[in-house]
């Protein structure tokens, strides 16, 4: 156990008056010299309404692209002559059998992908652009210390939160409508970094316009736009570990809903994977593999192993993730508690945090963040675990500290 800071020894007593603000500031720095960042804790306290027994064993890829197409049955891809690229891709890599979407129209599906809920949105109206602030991944990565874009063709400009222009089209962009996911992340297709792809973000999506999403336009029509704007990024993943996916944000309306989802890279074994996936359950996966918190329905959603050559699932003592616990705010002097996270390692495991404000420690016996803060601010927190291994896993998170 990391032992606690030793309180300083008592300051000799000055028999010459002070001013009561410099009294006040002295007797304070006395008491905060006492606090303490470094703690140990047994295993970390799982958090949410549904636990595994087995923690799931997901690559974590040094970059993730994701592309949505528009309304297309199972059927219409997987196996079908107008998709011939997509298919190799399928053959090459992994093809998710019992994908199906959750609802329609389109733009719920693109918020169930994004956050794990629709956020109220039944519809394809053009949204008010960052009026929303429940969790999502774009939030949740950059919370971890990652990072988040979205290519999105047809855009008018970089962070342009425009309802319509052209054949791009707002409703296929649910990340604009939130606030905790900075605008610049929105980025235009054309600066899809195709001459560098380690440029990439950590995870990005990448969003075709209304004709080479499959919406107005054939099925040919998107899979030649892939295979011409996404193939070199594609054999350059299977070296690089990192990962495509594809997938739909709904089926034509005549089917079930079910829908082609398709993983192509590093770590991903090749063939069908059957099973009841959704959009939840693609959340999860990629929340899973960066070891953040899960947003909306994604924390009780099942997610997509089979697909990687990791083994589907690992015990208990495999590689230790400490998930952040995503922003925070708390009242200055008033008690505040953030719970640290960490699956994995070798036991026991041991807690540290740096960037915190001053009156907050941790608490040795839970795993948790506790104290009254004597600061006002938002503050960058980076939390780490280590285990008995000297192994470390690291997460960020901002705090902040309001008046009232």
């Amino acid at each position: 156990m990391t032992p606690q800071a030793r309180p300083p020894a008592a300051p000799q007593a000055d028999p010459r008056p002070k001013p009561r603000a410099k009294r006040l500031r002295t007797a304070l720095a006395a008491t905060l010299g006492a606090l303490g960042l470094i703690v140990t804790a047994t295993a970390a306290q799982a958090q949410g309404p549904r636990q595994h027994a087995v923690k799931a064993a997901l690559p974590a890829y040094d970059h993730v692209v994701i592309v949505v197409f528009e309304n297309k049955q199972y059927n219409e891809i997987i196996g079908s002559a107008n998709a011939p690229y997509i298919n190799q891709l399928a053959q090459d890599g992994a093809s998710l059998t019992g994908m199906k979407a959750l609802t329609h129209p389109s733009q719920p599906n693109y918020f169930n992908l994004f956050s794990g809920a629709t956020q109220g949105i039944t519809g394809d109206g053009c949204y008010t652009a960052q009026s929303m602030n429940a969790p999502n991944l774009g939030q949740e990565l950059i919370a971890a210390g990652k990072t988040f874009g979205s290519y999105n063709e047809g855009l008018p400009s970089e962070g342009s939160t425009a309802c319509s222009s052209g054949k791009y089209a707002q409703k296929h962009n649910p990340w604009f409508a939130f606030n905790n996911v900075p605008v610049n992340t929105g980025k235009t297709f054309a600066q899809f970094p195709k001459d560098d792809f380690s440029k990439l973000p950590t995870l990005s999506f990448v969003v075709p316009d209304l004709c080479n999403d499959m919406h107005d336009c054939a099925v040919g029509s998107g899979d030649t736009w892939l295979k011409n704007n996404l193939d070199s990024y594609a054999q350059w993943a299977k070296a690089n570990n990192s990962l495509l996916v594809l997938t739909w944000d709904e089926d034509n309306y005549l089917g079930s809903n079910q829908i082609a989802s398709v993983f192509h890279g590093a770590h991903v074994k090749q063939g069908a994977v059957s099973g009841a996936y959704n959009h939840y359950s693609l959340l999860r996966t990629f929340e899973d593999m960066y070891g953040t918190g899960h947003a909306g329905n994604a924390a009780t959603a099942t997610p997509v192993t089979e697909v990687f050559d990791t083994g589907g699932t690992q015990p208990p003592g495999g590689d230790l993730k400490l998930t952040a616990p995503g922003p925070q705010t708390c009242r200055f002097n008033q008690a505040c508690t953030v719970q640290l996270t960490a699956t994995g390692g070798k036991g026991p495991l041991a807690y540290s945090a740096t960037g915190l404000p001053l009156g907050l420690t941790t608490d040795a016996a839970a795993g948790r963040i506790t104290g009254k803060p004597w600061q006002t601010g938002t503050f960058q927190v980076t939390a780490t675990a280590s285990d008995a291994a000297n192994a470390t896993a690291s997460a960020a998170f901002p705090l902040t500290v309001n008046w009232f």
